[in-house]
Formats: C-alpha cells, structure tokens, sequence
C-alpha cells in the first residue's frame, strides 16, 4: 500500500512538472525567456508563458495519458506489445507526420530573406543559420526537381547552374531512375508534393535509424532490449547526426551500414532461401547505398567500423552457418548486379566525378591526420549546443560529437579483455581499429600510410565520428560481456574522479564556453552516468541509465532541428510566384545581381521557382562558361571549385574579374557587355539595374516582389 501511495505521488509529480521543464526548454531554445531568467523574479511574473500556451496543453495532456497508462494497465504487457508491434507503431506514426508535413529542416529560415513575408514559425525549436547546406542548398534543389523545365527529377538538371547538371551523384538529389532503388528515401518525392516528400525524407530516415539501430544493437548486446534502446536513443538523436542530419548522407551511412550487418547475420542464420534472397536483395541496397554517398570522409572511417563488425559478426556465428552451391550463386548475382549499377551509374555520372576530384575545392585534398586530441572532451559541451549562439571556436555542426561517455567504452573493453579474460573477437577488432583510428586523429601520419590506408581521402576531424561511434560500441558490448560487480566505494571514487577529470578538460578544450553554472550541470550528469555504467549488472540501474539517455539526448540532440510543418514559406512568397511566371514563358538564363546585399544564400531562390540560374551554387564547376570570361584559364584556381557564386554586375569601365572569398566561395565582378557572352536573359536584382543599360544591353524591369525586381535584358547590336 506504500508503494502504491509513493507511486502515486512521483506520477502526480511527473505529470505536473515534466510538460513545465519540457516547455520552460523549448522557450529558452526559442530565445523567448534566458537561460539567466530562471533565476530572476522576472521568471516567475511571466509564468504564464507556459502554461498558456497550447502546446503545453498538449504536453500536459499526452504526459498525463502515457502516465496514466503506465499506472492502471500491466507495464509488462504494455513494453510487450510496444517491442512485438514496433514496426506497425513506428509506420503509424510516420504516416501521420507525413499527413501534417512534419519535417526538420530549417526552411523557414527563408522568411528572413524576403521583404514583407508572412511570419513563419516552427512549431518547436528555431531554424538554424549555421545549417544552411540544408536549407540554403540541398532543399532548394530537391524543390528544383519539381520544376525542372526538361520534366521533373531529371538524372541532368538544366535548372541548377543553368547547365546540364548531374544531380545524382553530387548533393544528390531524386531522380526519376532505377538508380533510385540504392536511395529509399527519395522515394518519398517521387510520389509525394514538395512539402509530404520532405517530410517523408526526414521523418522516414529519424524512424529508420532508429529501428535499425534497435535491431543492430538486440545484435550486440545479445538481445538486451533495455540496452538496445538505450543505444538507439543515443544513435538516432545524438549531436552529430542531428547537425548533419540532411546533408552529406551521413544518415545514410548509418543505416545501410548497420543494416548490413543485420542481413549478413540474419543469412548466415537462417536456413530458408526465399528469406535468404530477401537478406541478400536488402545488403545489395545497403552496398550500392552507402556506396552512393559519395563523401569518402566519413565513409573510409565507417567502412574501419562496418568491417570490424561484419568480421566479428561472421566468426561468432561460423558455426552455425550452412553453404551450398545456392549461396555462391546468390553471392556471384549479388556482385553482379551490384558492379552493373554502379558501371551504369558511372557510365553517366563519369565525366561528372573526374570534374569533382579535378577541383581545386574538394577535390585535391590529401589529409595525414593529427590535431585532434581536443575533440575526445567535446561531448560534454554538446549538451548546450541547441541553446547555444555562439562558440569561441568553429561551429556546432563542426564540434557535433556522439555523446559516447568516453573514456568508459574503451576501459570497460579493456577490462573484458585482459581482465576477465574473454576472447570476444568483436571487443578485439572494435579495440583494434579504435588505435587505428585514434592514432590518425591524433599524430600525423607519413604520407605513404594515409594513402594505404585511405584515410588520405579523410580528415581527421571526420575520422573522429568513427572513434566516437566506436566508443559507443565497446561500451555495449563491455555491458553485455561484463560480470565484475564493483563495490559501491570503488563505483562512488571512479565516477566522482572520471567525471571531475572529464569537465575540466571540457571546460579547457571549450575556452571558457562552460562557465561555472554549465559544469555543475555536466559534472553530476556525467558522474550518475558513469556510476549506473559501473552498475550495470543491477536491471534497476539499466533501466536509470535508459532514462539518462534519453535525458542526454532531449538536451543535445533532439532540437538541434526544428519542428516545422510545410514548406509554405517558399511556395507563398510573392516572388517565387512571378519567377514562376516569367519561366513559365521563357526558358532563357537568369543571373542573381549579388550587390545590395543579394549574395549568398539569395542565389538560389530562382531555381526554387523553376528558373534555370548561371550562378546558383554549382556543386562541380562549369569550366567552359567561365573560360569564356577567362580564355587564359589565369583565374581556373579560383573557379575551378565546388562554389557559391556572387555576381557583381557593373559598368562597362572596369573589365569582369574573379574574385576568391572563401575555399567554397567566389565573386565574378561582371561587366555588362560580358553578359551577352553568358546568354542571360533575366537578372534577379535588390537593386535598379536601369542605371546600368548602354548601348550593348537595356535592363527592363518587367514586375517586382519581397523587395526584389526581376529585370529582363534586350541586348543591341554594336
């Protein structure tokens, strides 16, 4: 009756105080109340911010069903059906936020750029700046595929660069191609409007990650369902997925990389060829779809991890593997079929990656590691990056690690190891290819060694994401293989001593970014962590460090995005709507005038309009359209590049030239008799071009919208 009482009273807390803290967080993250505020009496006057707002109700009310359900109905049944069903649940539930258009992408962020729009807001978190190789880049051209004027998703856009442009295998964008089988989550936007594709591609890969993650870690942990879950939490929404959760397939990565570990060992387990086919037709997906990621600096060091495991899953389970003449001949198909997509694949795409490694920007990197002990101390000051604006150095996506809980990973392995013996061949090679790893990261190498091994194609800050997922792994498989029951006081002094250790070095590497109140949040946080580790042989104490997790990640990750519906900001604005119309009637060349402030990202609102633009961002460079401004290639090092592309029109005194401003940008100084040489028909300018007609060109403004002019040119002879 006690208990029952005491129950009682924490689900009463729970449901009054939970939808407080969860709103009180989202307000901070939306900079409506400070951090600082908490403390102040200003705080507690302005109460009423919370729990007036309609999603707190919301909050409120669903907190208040979950406990409730969880009080009056068998738990054990209701964890049951939740893990039996998860497949039908999480479909559900992705069918329901594609309906509402449910998406993460910082589109809205647009809003900023025109004049006059209508106020757009997320329905949780705030559009983020920083991330604008999402919202700036790869969402404008996936809004692109719908309008290309060739017809929509071409292999060859004619609308990005206002060239032929491969769009496949760089920022690669939907396609309507067989090709596409390798990239699921673009089918969404074959089938779907702009804004339920969206949605599609970012909830679909979230509920993806997750779910195979589960099913990898169930591998693992040899099928510990409370540390499967705490590893797929702490996967799906850590800090370094969520800042680069849309661009450079990382996710991707992620999921045909654990999910070909999952077919391997399901195959070699399963005695029915009908599901061996299947398995076999799924790690074909997963080989051609992590190969298309094309992004070597996180796939060389992922393909370190993905082999340990595919190694380690393969001799743990040789002796239950059967092979016949069947098998061989689903092996040789697969490989077959495989190499025929991908020579298709490079048959059309081929003169497109020699261009890109030919580039002076990305192309011709050649890294030797080193530089990166700092970054093993980073996962701590993740927790504040959501409420964070700035950094004394780089930026959040930059700093973006797993939040693995080092150094408890690689100790614990080591413990298993040499400890209490056990020969696990999983723990060796994760132990093995983590010194591999870690040695790039942090000492240069000779030259002749990155290049065997590949890593010459990295960085060593991209190479720490596989340390970090490698931390993660070691500390399953320690927690699944461990039996030392440590005592209390050795517990208490290892927690305490790590975790005092551990803030302080964060606190040093961050340069005073965790200040004194940031460290006694971070300092208990990780010592709890690190003592339910040490715990861990306690089920009660498995099931704190799953609430931890899920803790962590509420702060650091979950946010890091926001919750935004539609992709209404752009599609209602009033000059996409001319832009439109004017493409719809002409299919001529369009220029964005990057003077008064009209730069980088603004040239790229043409083609989310469907308009063909010389200088959106070209994602590989068009040598022949600017030799045809530099017929001496003098100025090939500064445009020979993947770019950003600012376009300074002026008068007819001063010749065009090129200017590099950045490694990923470049401004052309244009004179306006060279704009005939272009063959632009249409300038998007904040400016009056009017000034600038002569007798080579007239600038025509044809109508106006969200403080911009779209001006059309009529060019005379001379």
């Amino acid at each position: 009756m006690q208990n029952n009482k005491w129950m009682k009273i924490m689900s009463l807390m729970i449901i009054i105080i939970l939808p407080i803290l969860m709103e009180l967080y989202f307000l901070i993250i939306e900079t409506v109340i400070s951090p600082n505020a908490i403390f102040s009496v200003d705080f507690y006057q302005n109460f009423g911010l919370i729990i007036g707002s309609t999603r707190f109700l919301v909050l409120f009310l669903v907190t208040t069903l979950i406990v409730l359900a969880l009080n009056y109905f068998d738990r054990t049944k209701i964890f049951d059906y939740s893990y039996r069903y998860r497949y039908l649940i999480c479909a559900i539930v992705l069918v329901g936020l594609i309906l509402f258009e449910i998406h993460g992408s910082s589109i809205q962020y647009w809003q900023a750029f025109f004049d006059g729009s209508e106020n757009f807001k997320p329905i949780i978190g705030i559009s983020r700046s920083v991330r604008s190789d999402e919202w700036a880049v790869n969402t404008p051209m996936m809004i692109s595929q719908y309008l290309n004027q060739s017809g929509a998703f071409p292999y060859f856009s004619d609308t990005i660069r206002g060239a032929l442009t491969d769009v496949f295998i760089v920022y690669g964008q939907p396609v309507k191609n067989i090709v596409e089988l390798f990239r699921p989550f673009h089918w969404g936007y074959l089938l779907l409007s702009p804004a339920k594709g969206l949605s599609f591609f970012w909830m679909g890969r979230t509920i993806t990650l997750f779910l195979v993650s589960f099913e990898f870690a169930m591998i693992l942990s040899r099928k510990n369902k409370i540390l499967a879950l705490a590893y797929a939490v702490l996967m799906t929404w850590s800090p370094v997925v969520q800042w680069w959760f849309a661009v450079n397939n990382l996710v991707e990565m992620l999921i045909f990389g654990q999910l070909a570990i999952i077919m391997v060992k399901l195959y070699l387990t399963t005695a029915s060829y009908r599901l061996r086919l299947l398995y076999a037709f799924v790690l074909l997906i997963c080989a051609g779809g992590y190969g298309l990621a094309f992004y070597p600096a996180w796939q060389v060091p992922l393909a370190y991890v993905f082999l340990a495991l595919l190694v380690g899953v393969v001799v743990e389970n040789r002796k239950k593997v059967t092979w016949s003449k069947k098998d061989t001949l689903i092996l040789i198909g697969v490989i077959l079929i495989f190499c025929a997509a991908m020579g298709y694949i490079l048959s059309l795409s081929y003169d497109t990656i020699l261009s890109v490694l030919g580039t002076v920007y990305p192309g011709k990197r050649f890294e030797t590691g080193g530089g990166q002990f700092f970054r093993y101390f980073l996962y701590p000051g993740n927790l504040f990056f959501p409420t964070s604006r700035e950094l004394p150095f780089g930026n959040v996506c930059e700093l973006a690690v797993f939040f693995d809980f080092f150094p408890m990973g690689i100790l614990l392995a080591l413990w298993v190891l040499l400890k209490e013996k056990k020969r696990d061949c999983l723990i060796i090679l994760f132990i093995l290819s983590y010194f591999v790893l870690s040695g790039f990261c942090l000492i240069q190498w000779p030259g002749w060694l990155a290049k065997i091994t590949l890593l010459s194609y990295t960085q060593p800050s991209r190479v720490f994401l596989a340390v970090g997922l490698l931390n993660l792994l070691m500390l399953i498989r320690a927690l699944t293989l461990i039996e030392t029951e440590f005592s209390k006081m050795v517990k208490l002094s290892i927690s305490i001593i790590v975790a005092l250790i551990m803030t302080a070095l964060s606190m040093g590497v961050f340069e005073g970014y965790i200040n004194i109140k940031m460290a006694f949040i971070v300092a208990p946080l990780l010592g709890l962590s690190f003592y339910l580790i040490l715990s861990w042989k306690k089920v009660y104490f498995q099931k704190l460090f799953l609430v931890v997790c899920v803790g962590i990640v509420f702060l650091s990750g979950f946010l890091a995005n926001p919750v935004v519906s539609g992709t209404d900001v752009i599609s209602s604005q009033e000059i996409i709507k001319k832009i439109s119309e004017v493409t719809a009637k002409s299919n001529q060349l369009w220029i964005v005038d990057s003077e008064a402030a009209a730069g980088y990202p603004l040239i790229n609102i043409p083609i989310m309009a469907g308009a063909p633009t010389i200088n959106s961002t070209n994602v590989y460079p068009d040598l022949e359209r600017w030799q045809l401004l530099d017929p001496d290639g003098s100025d090939e090092e500064i445009y020979n590049r993947y770019a950003h592309i600012t376009i300074n029109l002026i008068g007819d005194v001063e010749k065009t030239s090129f200017v590099l401003d950045s490694a990923d940008l470049f401004t052309v100084k244009l004179n306006t008799s060279d704009l005939k040489v272009l063959a632009v028909g249409y300038v998007l300018s904040k400016r009056n071009l009017t000034e600038l007609s002569n007798e080579e060109v007239k600038f025509i403004p044809l109508t106006s919208g969200n403080g911009f002019t779209i001006y059309e040119l009529e060019y005379h002879e001379s």
